[in-house]
């Protein structure tokens, strides 16, 4: 396994971003007037949006850190079968969200399509290893 490489600059981002996002939480209505407040939904969606950027830079990060750690070190045979299987619990959890006959199997489609789905844009990055074709022997008739 290779070391990934990260700036150093994006762990520090993200953690001022969760920090900025849970203090806007706590000093928005404490500083802002609740009618203000509802007027005004960009100021009321600040802390929202300042957890959702640090959340997602974390998973780029997260994306970052797995493709570099195994990129062409992936047997081409088991990355397609592992995005096979990735594409078929993505289906099996949209008919589970998509039947009317029970909610705990809407619930787990649900969590079944988000999973998958987070999995599939990560593997996605990932690049399996090169098969290298077997140069031809001397002795081989043309």
């Amino acid at each position: 396994m290779r070391r990934p490489h990260v700036p150093i600059a994006l762990p520090i981002v993200i953690v001022v971003l969760l920090i900025l996002g849970f203090v806007a939480m706590r000093l928005i209505p404490a500083v802002v007037p609740a009618d203000v407040l509802n007027k005004n939904v960009l100021l009321a969606a600040i802390p929202f949006i300042l957890i959702f950027i640090g959340i997602l830079l974390t998973y780029i990060m997260l994306i970052v850190i797995v493709a570099t750690a195994i990129n062409d070190l992936v047997n081409p045979r088991f990355y397609t079968w592992f995005m096979r299987i990735i594409i078929a619990c993505i289906i099996i959890g949209v008919l589970g969200m998509f039947q009317s006959i029970a909610m705990p199997l809407y619930t787990h489609g649900f969590q079944l399509v988000f999973i998958a789905t987070l999995t599939y844009i990560m593997w996605s990055h990932v690049r399996p290893a090169r098969v290298i074709d077997k140069p031809l022997s001397v002795d081989a008739p043309v």
